[in-house]
């Protein structure tokens, strides 16, 4: 039998490292939250591959197609959709960062779910978070919401984050938190609001918006401010879009008081540092 989790190195040489999860699909509107760990890693110091899982037996290649193109020598190479697991050393973070990014696939979620895991074990994780996007009422012309949230009550507490309250149909980030809880492995969601009258990639001020929530609670850089200006021309070009559509104009506004209305919630970033460090020196697992 092939083996679907291949390590590529001995032993992860990191210790208690924070572990960020983006997974292409429903849970990545307008490709926010894969676009966040893709600047996790090109802005990094050193990426060193750790551990990749093999997609044979969790897609249906006729609804997710690998992609053949031309190599720099010439050669033809078919690209599958992977799901890669690096170990990412960034100047200035003051804890380790393992990266996992790939493709959510459409078969097995428990097994996949429990591959991420021996991930996280393996590790040694001492915090998983994932990284999503949904379509929602969010207005473009104010700064994108992050919710945060853990099934954990004291985890929750300390970092300022709701209890989910959701019912219904789920995803692989569903299972994959209920894998993590049931291996006592710390895990926290992290999603974005997308506008849905945009919901279009690339969405800068989305990707923006859950490096600097990220950043905010794990104290690892991301150097989310690097996207400002793109958020910036994004919001620009929306709101050339919206001024000729009167309706839509309105909705806008609309949008924009139910937000000015909502109380942020959200701890310092001093707390939120002070208490993210206890955390690491003595994780309740």
């Amino acid at each position: 039998m092939a083996v679907e989790l291949e390590w590529l190195v001995d032993q992860p040489a990191q210790y208690n490292p924070v572990m960020a999860v983006a997974l292409e699909g429903l849970f990545d509107a307008a490709d926010a939250a894969t676009a966040a760990v893709q600047m996790m890693k090109e802005g990094a110091h050193s990426v060193v591959p750790l551990a990749c899982i093999d997609p044979e037996g969790f897609f249906n290649f006729q609804d997710r197609r690998p992609e053949v193109r031309l190599s720099d020598d010439g050669h033809r190479v078919i690209d599958w959709p992977l799901t890669e697991v690096s170990a990412v050393e960034r100047y200035g973070a003051k804890h380790p960062l393992v990266v996992v990014e790939g493709v959510e696939p459409h078969l097995r979620w428990r097994t996949f779910a429990e591959h991420l895991v021996e991930v996280a074990t393996k590790c040694q994780a001492g915090l998983v978070v994932t990284l999503g996007a949904m379509v929602g009422l969010a207005p473009h012309t104010r700064p994108l919401g992050v919710v945060g949230s853990s099934t954990n009550a004291e985890l929750a507490r300390m970092f300022g984050l709701g209890r989910p309250t959701y019912e219904g149909p789920t995803g692989l980030v569903g299972a994959l938190h209920d894998a993590l809880d049931q291996a006592r492995i710390p895990v926290i969601s992290l999603r974005v609001s997308v506008p849905h009258y945009v919901p279009g990639p690339p969405n800068p001020e989305a990707t923006r918006s859950l490096l600097k929530r990220f950043e905010l609670i794990t104290g690892i850089i991301t150097d989310h401010d690097e996207l400002d200006e793109a958020a910036a021309a994004w919001r620009e070009r929306v709101d050339a879009a919206v001024a000729g559509d009167d309706d839509l104009k309105n909705y806008v506004a609309q949008l924009e008081r139910q937000i000015d209305e909502a109380e942020d919630l959200l701890p310092s970033g001093d707390d939120l540092a002070a208490q993210f460090e206890a955390f690491l020196r003595d994780p309740w697992k």
